[in-house]
């Protein structure tokens, strides 16, 4: 068995309301484990002479700077003793460390639903506005300073539904993981979002034909997409449980922009386009854009190719 003092990191990735900051919080006076959460990183590394948040868009030196200053930073704690990575991007800045362990915590919407509405005071409504804003800055961070597709649990030692588990058993769950765990060193790197990758490359199953082609169409002009990442729930019963919910086909994360493509029967049109309206209603910061079949078939007419759906 591979002792637990072999990591010395543990970066954990959580969703927003997940429970992700009890459980580190928790391993932390379990392992004698410092914890790194943001305001702590941007507190050190402004004492190191860096002089950037976390959060501000930087230019590709300054990325590479802000990473280079996150790796001193944690691997000297390392050494101190351990550390527990909040976020930041610590599953792609430390996935070649045979020294850490990866560890992603999700929940189900209507589970971090509920602790939003804890948390503020605010109905359902609310709630999912303010859970809407904070998933987007988590994926904007990642996007914009890694290209990282952070929910891929490849990138990851153990993923934990912490709805399944109390504080307690879901450490106890890290530390028997990391017992046995092999460093990401000795094994095949997890793929990265990039200009021009192909969507092979993402182990997509594809729910339509159309939508396979529509993906060849973005990889063939190099623009970075994502199928179906996040579903936005549109209807609640009395009791705060999801009755209906909308994951759009596509997110374009350099235009910001969802997208929905129809291309079936009418009636499935109507359908959608009822979902689109509902969803820009609860969640007016979203951008999105029904791409229908004149327009499908319209492209591909233009490109020279063949529609098959």
């Amino acid at each position: 068995m591979k002792a637990i003092a072999d990591f010395s990191i543990i970066t954990l990735s959580r969703e927003e309301e997940s429970g992700g900051e009890e459980i580190g919080t928790q391993l932390s006076q379990r392992l004698g484990f410092r914890l790194m959460d943001h305001q702590l990183l941007t507190q050190i590394l402004q004492e190191n002479g860096y002089p950037f948040t976390s959060d501000v868009p930087l230019a590709e030196k300054e990325r590479k700077v802000w990473i280079e200053a996150v790796w001193k930073v944690i691997n000297r704690l390392a050494d101190e003793g351990g550390v527990i990575f909040l976020g930041r991007g610590g599953q792609k800045i430390f996935h070649d460390s045979p020294r850490a362990f990866h560890l992603l915590v999700v929940a189900p919407i209507v589970f971090r639903l509920e602790r939003i509405k804890q948390r503020f005071g605010q109905d359902q409504t609310v709630a999912s506005l303010i859970l809407t804003q904070y998933d987007r800055k988590r994926e904007n961070f990642l996007r914009e300073r890694f290209a990282l597709s952070w929910k891929d649990p490849s990138w990851y030692h153990l993923v934990i539904n912490a709805a399944q588990y109390s504080i307690d058993a879901a450490c106890l769950l890290v530390e028997q993981a990391m017992g046995e765990a092999i460093p990401f060193t000795s094994q095949p790197r997890a793929p990265v979002l990039r200009p021009g990758v192909d969507y092979l490359e993402q182990k997509v199953n594809f729910a339509h034909p159309s939508e396979e082609e529509f993906a060849q169409v973005l990889n063939f002009y190099g623009i970075r997409w994502l199928y179906e990442p996040r579903t936005f729930p549109l209807e609640w019963d009395s009791e705060g449980n999801i009755l209906e919910a909308f994951s759009p086909d596509f997110y374009l994360p350099d235009f910001d922009l969802y997208l929905e493509l129809t291309t079936q029967k009418q009636k499935l049109t109507h359908k959608k386009n009822r979902k689109v309206r509902q969803l820009q209603k609860l969640y007016p910061q979203i951008k999105i854009k029904v791409i229908y079949s004149r327009d499908f078939d319209h492209l591909f007419k233009k490109l020279g190719m063949e529609e098959n759906g």
